[in-house]
């Protein structure tokens, strides 16, 4: 073969090698570890309740000799098993012709752990996730050993810390309607959480014979946040209620004992509606904290259980323990537990109760984050200089260099599929240099609690380099993958989604749970984007101090930020269990500033064409806590606290926007008082064959004038509000009321303690209050 023809066949073969290499697929990734044919897994998953923050409980069995080491991935997956993306709400969106086809099959978006377990052996792991991840997967190598489905029971999520069984075994039985327990128990401080982050999947954490001396500091915070932002503490008494209760901060308890007293345990069953025994147990006897209540009295005013308030959460102290050795095996161990355990679930109607202490991500609010750009394109005028030079060089001109300059007309042929190689890696290079760099979209929700700070990022990751990328979370952050669940609830504001894990086969989004989260981002294509969320702690001064009150319709008082960030368009809305309703407090709050406040409150804009985006992002952020019944809210924007999450192990370049949300309890009330009122279940018993008898506690701001009690008649076969002078419940006389399914009665003076109303309902079904309120009486 002549020097000529080696040299148009290496022009040849360059210009080949260097096509199918842009064009190649990166290779698949794996552990690289392929099983032997004797192991066998079986996989089964529970989903721990349901609210901001689940958590899933995966159990791997190894049923053969060989030992598993592989991964186990817990994925959001169609419900009729396609892990493409979207289903029938998918079909629907690709339908519009402007949107961008869905793939045949699209990456997982997942949650993945690397998990060994030896022969014969099992292990069960814990993963937080949001409540949309249905299925559950062992893989080893590229083989898939296992699937099954989560199974995303009715439980309430409770952590038990003690030092015995005695409590998590009494708290498993309970039972509230169809609604049964699932309870994490913690036996030393060293297995429990140091940070609320690890504590949000749970409504509620229960401290009894447990030494509370032996919590560090960091576990003691980790009690504050989990309260502070919407958890409950429960903390039992009894004879060692010094080892229990004194070493916890005094401003975390209710009641502050200072001597032990044997009490009758009759009122936590008269409370229940059952008869008791003359039964006594040793109590912690002591006096109330500051802002604190009584819940439930025994013989001479001694209080059983008191409540304090701390941030958006409660702690719920019962001077006796339920599982001492007084009750144990008698009803008031159960008794006991339920009454405390119900007052930590917010329960909203249709729905199952929510674990709400932390931030948890929302696909659908990813529709307010700003679409993101086009991708980038190198100018017209480069490409028309570039193009013209290439036909140049591969026509006229090197036509003139190989005839006039090196007289080989005969090389010309070879000349062609050279220039062709240089002017390919010339375009390549140019669009390597485009594509370094990212764009990333954020909105972030800055949740103040007392002495800290709950932040809910949400990131649209503009990718312009194609390939594998990893999204790194600040440490002990809870990390949510959101792209695939993202185009299903939003797809027509994230039209690039179908391409981001189905343009490439190996595209996927896995988290890499732990201390130092990651997102591995893989087969991204240029142009894609991704959607995570992250929620983290902070603390530090921040947030808004508010003595607020509710006069003839007007919210009047004052408003004080005590943070270092102003805060613009500050806004607050409440619910009346129908209807929003919303009132503009101040168009501005310095730091450090005190403005007044006199607003109406009046029913909250409907989203629509003409709505400002931020009263649209205003209103998205106070609906969640809205939920919860007689929460006030206060939302405002305010400056972006700086985000710790990078792209690479670099942070990319972000637009930011941030929202403050804090709740807040007004101070009094003359009208609509059923926006401010707070209801909890204070106990119940029966069954869904013979109804329940429930007794709720409506919680009222200060109050000038008569009340009215207003229920549904058609519901409750009997109702009794409970006398606090007498200790007993009423019955209450039916007096029809203007809708013929509701009846109203007087409440008397005597029926109302510390702003709290105690009302007991005969009903087929627990309707968690949503029967009964408690209104301002007509003038």
């Amino acid at each position: 073969m002549s020097k000529r023809q080696l040299v148009g066949a290496a022009a040849i073969v360059a210009v080949l090698a260097t096509v199918i290499w842009y064009v190649s697929l990166a290779p698949s990734r794996g552990d690289g570890v392929e099983p032997a044919a004797s192991v066998r897994v079986a996989l089964s998953a529970t989903a721990a309740g349901s609210g901001s923050w689940v958590r899933y409980l995966v159990t791997v069995k190894n049923l053969a000799d060989g030992d598993f080491s592989g991964d186990v991935r817990l994925v959001d997956q169609d419900d009729d098993g396609d892990s493409a993306a979207g289903g029938s709400s998918l079909s629907n969106l690709t339908r519009n012709r402007r949107l961008p086809s869905a793939p045949v099959v699209a990456g997982e978006s997942a949650y993945q752990v690397h998990l060994t377990v030896p022969s014969r052996k099992s292990r069960t792991i814990a993963v937080v996730a949001p409540d949309f991840f249905d299925v559950v997967t062992a893989v080893m190598g590229s083989r898939v050993l296992d699937q099954e489905p989560v199974d995303h029971a009715n439980v309430v999520p409770v952590a038990v810390l003690s030092d015995l069984e005695g409590p998590a075994d009494a708290i498993v039985g309970l039972h509230y309607d169809q609604f049964s327990m699932r309870v994490a128990q913690f036996g030393s401080a060293r297995g429990f959480p140091a940070s609320a982050i690890q504590l949000a999947s749970y409504t509620t954490v229960v401290i009894d014979q447990f030494d509370s001396a032996t919590l560090s500091q960091a576990q003691v915070q980790a009690l504050r946040d989990f309260t502070g932002f919407g958890g409950t503490l429960v903390v039992a008494g009894g004879s060692g209620w010094r080892r229990t209760i004194a070493p916890l901060p005094a401003d975390l308890l209710p009641l502050r004992p200072s001597t032990t007293q044997n009490v009758s345990l009759d009122p936590i069953a008269r409370l229940a509606g059952v008869a008791g025994d003359g039964r006594s147990a040793p109590a912690a006897v002591g006096s109330l904290g500051a802002g604190a209540r009584r819940l439930l009295d025994g013989p001479d005013g001694v209080p059983l259980a008191a409540e304090l308030t701390y941030g958006a959460g409660k702690v719920v102290e019962l001077a006796y323990d339920p599982s001492g050795e007084s009750t144990t095996g008698t009803p008031y161990a159960g008794l006991g537990w339920s009454q405390a355990i119900a007052r930590g679930i917010d329960q909203p109607p249709g729905t199952t109760p929510m674990a709400t202490s932390l931030l948890g991500a929302d696909p659908g609010f990813t529709a307010l984050l700003p679409s993101a750009g086009d991708a980038p394109l190198p100018p017209l005028w480069l490409m028309a200089l570039v193009v013209l030079l290439y036909i140049g060089l591969a026509g006229p001109l090197g036509y003139l260099l190989v005839t006039r300059r090196w007289r080989r007309p005969a090389l010309f042929w070879a000349t062609v599929p050279m220039v062709a190689a240089v002017f390919t890696g010339a375009f390549y290079l140019a669009g390597t240099a485009l594509q370094d760099g990212l764009e990333d979209h954020e909105i972030q929700v800055v949740r103040v609690g007392p002495g800290s700070v709950n932040v809910l990022e949400y990131h649209r990751v503009l990718f312009l380099r194609r390939g594998d990328h990893e999204i790194e979370a600040a440490p002990g952050s809870l990390v949510a993958p959101l792209t695939l669940e993202t185009f299903r609830t939003t797809g027509s504001t994230c039209e690039r989604c179908t391409s981001q894990l189905g343009g490439l086969p190996s595209g996927a989004e896995h988290v890499l749970p732990g201390e130092h989260p990651i997102v591995d981002e893989s087969g991204v294509v240029y142009g894609s984007v991704r959607v995570v969320a992250t929620s983290g702690l902070s603390h530090g001064p921040q947030g808004l101090d508010a003595r607020l009150s509710l006069q003839g319709g007007r919210v009047r008082g004052t408003v004080a930020n005590g943070g270092r960030a102003p805060v613009w368009q500050l806004k607050l809305f409440t619910n009346d269990g129908q209807l929003a309703h919303e009132a503009q407090l101040a168009a501005f709050v310095p730091p450090g500033a005190q403005v007044p406040v006199d607003a109406q409150l009046g029913p909250a804009d409907t989203p629509g064409r003409t709505t400002m985006a931020e009263a649209i992002l205003l209103r998205a952020v106070a609906s969640g806590p809205l939920a919860t019944r007689g929460q006030a809210v206060l939302v405002g924007l305010t400056e972006p606290v700086p985000s710790r999450l990078t792209v690479d192990g670099q942070p990319p370049p972000r637009a930011s926007l941030a929202v403050l949300e804090q709740t807040t309890t007004l101070a009094s009330a003359d009208s609509q008082v059923r926006d401010v009122e707070r209801k909890w279940l204070a106990g119940a018993t029966g069954d869904q064959k013979g109804g329940f008898t429930a007794a709720y506690d409506i919680l009222l701001p200060r109050v000038d004038g008569p009340l009215t009690l207003t229920y549904n008649a058609q519901w409750a076969t009997a109702v009794d509000v409970y006398d606090w002078s007498r200790g007993l419940f009423v019955p209450v006389p039916r007096q029809p009321g203007r809708d013929l399914a509701q009846s109203t009665a007087p409440i008397s003076g005597d029926q109302v303690r510390d702003g709290m109303v105690r009302v007991r309902l005969h009903e087929p079904r627990l309707s968690w209050a949503t029967n009964v309120w408690v209104d301002a009486a007509a003038s």
